[in-house]
């Protein structure tokens, strides 16, 4: 059950009316940006093929942590009919901002290819300060999307606000917090990641794989030791960069031969590359900041 504001219908109005086919919802963390593009997708999704794009790598709802994710639904259907999943290897895309806008592009990429109709792209809560800012209009102006709406507590979007509005062919809303948001502490939110990726790799097993014909890539260290690798989120991917499989890292040896990981069973013939993430997870699959890649 979705609590919605009454404004939200003139909104989802204007995007059928218009049409505004590709819809990108801004805002800091716990405005409510997930809530209303959820109830965006829900309804559009009634009489079109509408993508769900997540941009945000800790709170993801469509992926795990680490990763940005598009879904495509259809009226038929509550969840998802496919999800396609990039790697980023971070959960902030303050971290990682290239790889981030490329991930998002190629994303959006998909969901046209596979005929959706309207696309919901929620993007992360990064967006305070000017750093953010000029990450959130070169996603923007990258995707070129139809809508952009700012959702701001005392128009604390203005300099994207500035940005956006001197873009041409783009049309900008403002709109409020919901109000009924609830905000979500730090501890919260890392205990979200952490059960994201127990439910997950709660069926793997260790797994000897041999790596020799997939390219390193990602955060590699200068040489493979107990330390930088043990605990680490890698990824395995396709030959266009989408996830494969995501595992946990073991060790790396026998000159980059042999990779020993927890992982579910999957196709290694699949993967193209082996992409080594920043994050580290214990025994426990807890976050190990001890040991996270500076």
């Amino acid at each position: 059950m979705i609590n919605k504001e009454p404004f939200w219908d003139d909104l989802l109005n204007d995007i059928k009316s218009h049409p505004y086919h590709t819809v990108y919802v801004v805002g800091n963390t716990d405005c409510g940006k997930t809530t209303l593009s959820r109830f965006l997708v829900q309804e559009l999704a009634q009489i079109e093929k509408v993508a769900w794009i997540d941009c945000d790598p800790g709170q993801s709802n469509l992926g795990l942590p680490t990763t940005l994710n598009a879904g495509i639904y259809d009226a038929s259907l509550s969840s998802p009919q496919h999800v396609f999943s990039r790697f980023i290897g971070v959960t902030t895309p303050q971290r990682k901002p290239l790889l981030s806008l490329l991930s998002i592009v190629r994303l959006h990429a998909r969901v046209v290819e596979q005929g959706a109709k309207f696309t919901i792209m929620d993007s992360s809560g990064y967006s305070a300060g000017p750093a953010a800012v000029e990450f959130q209009a070169a996603i923007i102006e990258a995707i070129k999307p139809d809508l952009v709406i700012l959702v701001e507590r005392e128009q604390e979007l203005e300099a994207l606000n500035q940005h956006v509005g001197r873009l041409g062919g783009i049309e900008l809303k403002r709109i409020p917090v919901s109000q009924y948001v609830t905000p979500r502490s730090m501890p919260i939110r890392k205990e979200y990641r952490e059960n994201k990726f127990r439910e997950y790799f709660q069926n793997s097993d260790l797994q000897v794989v041999d790596i020799s014909n997939l390219t390193l890539c990602g955060s590699l260290p200068e040489r493979y030791t107990v330390q930088n690798v043990r605990g680490r989120i890698i990824a395995f991917l396709d030959n266009e960069k989408f996830i494969v499989s995501l595992a946990i890292a073991r060790s790396i040896y026998d000159n980059d031969q042999i990779c020993v990981c927890l992982v579910p069973q999957f196709d290694v013939e699949q993967a193209s590359f082996l992409h080594l993430g920043e994050i580290f997870l214990d025994a426990e699959l807890r976050e190990d900041h001890s040991k996270q890649v500076s």
